[in-house]
Parts: structure tokens; C-alpha cells; sequence
């Protein structure tokens, strides 16, 4: 049995060996002194509003997923805009983060499960749009967030190390 629960400090090993592996998986590279840098402090980075949860069986971590709250993103609904130097989603006020489920442990809806809690979550945080960006060879992903209710809204390039094309999504919460 799968259990969803907020991640604490003492889990944050078994966070960063699930995304290494998933990150080994798809040939990704690794920072972590940048683009990784929140999964090496994770009660630090996702204080509240935001929020870090994991998926956990028999006291192994098999998946994860943050949940990042911010001021709406200036710009037209449905539309890319430019925000602190990055390319985002207008009108987005959270963004889904760090969905990373083990490859032994996929197609049993624990990836439907961790956004499921991010969704209500944010729900709850009364955000409105949420973006979601991910890279574009993660097909079953893409999958998971579309029946979800997301809708792609435009493409770019990740942030380093490895500036490989993902897509944009926004999902409305309300």
C-alpha cells in the first residue's frame, strides 16, 4: 500500500536517490549546486505555502512532487511570458514541481496520487492556474497532467545543465 504524506528531513537521502536514478534513467544531467539545489534543503525551500510530499511504501520512498505558491505571473491567460529572466506561464499563481515516481513503481497511479495531493493542496493555498513544465521526452507524463485537465501553452529550453526543450502547461484550479 502506497502512502502520501509531507516529506520530512529525515527523508531528503531517499529524495535525492530517487531523482538521481530517474535522472540516470533519461540520461539528465545533474547540479546540485543549481537546478537541484531545493532537493538538498527541502524543509528550507518548500516552507509553507509550498509544500514537498512523498510516496512511500514499506518505508522505501518511491515517488515525490513539490508544490511552489507565488504572486500571479503577469501576462495574458494561456500565454508564455518572460518572469526573472525565465520563460513562464502567465497568470499562473503555483507551479507543480519535482513529480519523480521510481521506474519499478510507475503505471500504479502513484503519479496520479502525488498530483492529486499538489492539486488539493494548492487548492486549499486558493490558487487559481497552475503551471507545470516538463521535459518533452516524458511522454507519460505529459499523459498524467492532460487527463489531469493541463493544457500545453508553449515550449523552452530547461534550465541548465542540460537546456533540453520542455513543454509548457497551465491547469486551472477553480
Amino acid at each position: 500500500m502506497t502512502q502520501i504524506r509531507l516529506a520530512n528531513p529525515q527523508d531528503q537521502p531517499q529524495i535525492i536517490a530517487l531523482v538521481q536514478t530517474v535522472y540516470q534513467e533519461f540520461n539528465f544531467g545533474w547540479d546540485p549546486e543549481g537546478y537541484h539545489k531545493d532537493l538538498y534543503s527541502i524543509a528550507h525551500h518548500f516552507q509553507p505555502p509550498n509544500a514537498f510530499w512523498v510516496a512511500e511504501e514499506i518505508n522505501q520512498i518511491v515517488g515525490c512532487i513539490g508544490l511552489e505558491v507565488f504572486p500571479t505571473l503577469p501576462g495574458e491567460p494561456n500565454q508564455l511570458t518572460t518572469y526573472e529572466d525565465q520563460i513562464r506561464i502567465a497568470t499562473a499563481d503555483c507551479e507543480l514541481v519535482r513529480l519523480y515516481v521510481s521506474s519499478n513503481h510507475r503505471r500504479k497511479k502513484i503519479g496520479l496520487k502525488l498530483c492529486q495531493t499538489c492539486i488539493a493542496y494548492a487548492q486549499s493555498q486558493n490558487c487559481q492556474a497552475m503551471e507545470i513544465w516538463s521535459d518533452k521526452v516524458l511522454h507519460q507524463a505529459h499523459k498524467l497532467y492532460q487527463s489531469l485537465g493541463a493544457k500545453i501553452v508553449g515550449e523552452r529550453l530547461c534550465p541548465p545543465p542540460d537546456e533540453d526543450p520542455e513543454w509548457g502547461m497551465i491547469l486551472p484550479l477553480c
